[in-house]
């Protein structure tokens, strides 16, 4: 068999060896651009969370710490990988590292690397370190979260770990902790009372964020400490002696001290408190004599009066506290109604409503007979209640630069800051776990204590899903299940019935 006339064998081969170039060439440059694009990524990427409970996204409140930290942290696992979490607990402290370019994340397998977590020992100067922990390292501190602090072993497990960690950050980060003082020996609400109206969560939620819990009682110490960060007044039943008010007042004009009331409806066991005068001081009026009311549609029982009111979105008015809480609900029980006053010469404080019940609440006045509360025009407050207000020394220096035309610098308000409210059972225990509850008491003292990095949403706990319901919430699904659902029943059932006669 010959080779056809004309045809150049050569040719072929050149032809062959430039495609097979070609093709180790494109292949190079798809391997090179592959490369390019991985490195890239590996050090520029997004990172988004399509898990339905946020599973691996951290709260605002975590991310603000986060993106404030101006020291190294050094984070060093210790969980055992067959462990019951483990991959939770590296996950979440992924998203720290993520989020913080200061956070180091190191992973120690304390069973495969006995002599790594030797050397982790010498160094944090510990005796011994418990396996399934995890420590927290920044300069000369260091912080152990044990694996209790991590996990609830009781069912239904819930995953504590962001709340946990954050707190371990905080306890490195900061210089010293801040020191919230609660006045005892008026009925107030017990830090260590376990009960429904105890305190004992909110307790445990402060230690958390770094903060010193201390009781005072104001007639045997007979001053308030200069260390006192904070001074909280949560739910007095009894009268404060003018001595005690004297002491309060000079906290806060001389020492520029920051206070937090919580305070109930002079009602049944509470009793007026003197609080009510030495708040006028600073243009805050609480109406101890009123009970907040509001008309709510509830499923198989109508239009009904309740006193308990729902604060959300709009109700939340613009301030630093709720500025990241418009989609949580805070429930407040037979709050009294507060009012803030404008400033004047005399009194030069500006006060800042925090949370308004609904268009149709209103204060009711006439409490404790057997009628059924209704407004009343002549008697009544008119809706709609604030039930909670921030009070704080007018800025006269951005005042005379907008006077001006120029926009004031933003900087904190000064001292001191107060802030009141007109309940005290939504901090309780058998309260604060509804989902805006305990976040608008702690930014409330947060804000109090000038942390403004320590605002937002705290940590959520996934594995446990919660709903929490608004009247208007609960009045759609009661028409959508008694109505909707068998209405839509019915009227197939009569198109096929007509469709049948025909």
């Amino acid at each position: 068999m010959g080779v056809k006339k004309g045809f150049d064998l050569n040719q072929l081969f050149r032809k062959k060896a430039l495609i097979g170039a070609n093709v180790l060439l494109m292949t190079l440059i798809a391997i090179g651009i592959f490369g390019i694009v991985s490195y890239l990524n590996s050090r520029h990427y997004m990172r988004i969370d399509f898990t339905s409970t946020g599973r691996f996204s951290l709260s605002t409140k975590t991310t603000s710490i986060l993106k404030g930290l101006d020291k190294p942290v050094t984070v060093t696992v210790l969980f055992n990988p067959t462990e019951m979490f483990y991959d939770r607990v590296l996950d979440i402290l992924k998203e720290y590292s993520y989020v913080s370019k200061n956070v180091n994340l190191v992973h120690i397998d304390p069973i495969r690397n006995p002599s790594r977590l030797r050397e982790l020992t010498q160094r944090v100067k510990a005796e011994e370190i418990q396996i399934n922990s995890v420590i927290f390292e920044c300069g000369d501190k260091v912080k152990h979260v044990g694996q209790a602090d991590v996990i609830e072993r009781r069912f239904p497990f819930k995953f504590k770990g962001e709340e946990a960690f954050t707190a371990a950050i905080l306890s490195v980060t900061q210089a010293e902790q801040e020191a919230i003082f609660f006045i005892t020996g008026h009925g107030e609400r017990g830090l260590e009372d376990y009960e429904p109206a105890g305190f004992s969560d909110i307790a445990t939620a402060l230690k958390r964020d770094n903060y010193r819990i201390i009781p005072l009682d104001l007639l045997t110490r007979k001053e308030i400490p200069q260390s006192c960060n904070v001074l909280v007044i949560a739910g007095p039943t009894r009268a404060f002696t003018s001595e005690e008010l004297a002491l309060i007042r000079n906290y806060l004009d001389e020492k520029k001290g920051n206070l937090l009331v919580l305070i109930e409806p002079a009602f049944g066991t509470y009793s007026r408190t003197g609080l009510e005068d030495l708040l006028k001081e600073y243009n805050v009026e609480v109406k101890t004599n009123t009970v907040v009311y509001n008309k709510v549609q509830l499923p198989f029982y109508g239009l009904q009066t309740v006193a308990e009111i729902y604060v959300n979105e709009e109700r939340y008015p613009d301030h630093k506290i709720t500025a990241n809480m418009k989609t949580l609900n805070s429930v407040f029980f037979g709050a009294c109604a507060i009012e803030g006053k404008p400033p004047t010469k005399e009194r030069p404080f500006q006060a800042r409503n925090l949370a308004m019940g609904p268009d149709n609440s209103w204060g009711e006045t006439s409490v404790g007979g057997r009628e059924k509360p209704e407004f009343n025009q002549d008697k009544d407050i008119p809706g709609p209640i604030t039930i909670a207000v921030t009070t704080a020394p007018v800025d006269t220096q951005a005042q005379a630069s907008m006077a001006h035309g120029t926009i004031p610098e933003e900087k904190p308000s000064p001292s001191p800051r107060i802030a009141v409210f007109g309940d005290v059972d939504f901090a309780a225990n058998e309260y604060s776990s509804h989902p805006g509850n305990r976040d608008i008491f702690l930014n409330t003292l947060n804000w109090l204590a000038q942390k403004e990095t320590q605002l937002g949403i705290s940590a959520k706990a996934p594995d446990v899903r919660k709903a929490v319901l608004d009247p208007k919430q609960m009045k759609l699904i009661y028409f959508i299940s008694v109505l909707g659902l068998p209405g839509l029943g019915l009227a197939m059932g009569g198109y096929v019935w007509w469709r049948r006669r025909r």
